[in-house]
């Protein structure tokens, strides 16, 4: 956690930042294709909801849980 809006982990080579935004949730994924495609700025990938979030990255599983709890 590194505020009340912004959520970071690191796995499997992955550095993912997870914001909340004014209409759901947004992922910044930085792994190897990006850093050498994009050179390391990562796009977006916006949610509704926290549960959309688990489902597509198991690394966050149980993150609205204990955002929400």
């Amino acid at each position: 956690m590194i505020d009340c809006n912004t959520y970071a982990l690191k796995a499997r080579g992955c550095e993912m930042t997870l914001m909340r935004e004014q209409n759901g949730w947004s992922m910044y994924t930085v792994n190897a294709a990006v850093r050498a495609w994009n050179r390391g700025y990562a796009v977006p990938r916006s949610f509704a909801t926290l549960e959309d979030v688990e489902a597509r990255y198991k690394s966050w599983r149980g993150i609205a849980a204990l955002v929400n709890g």
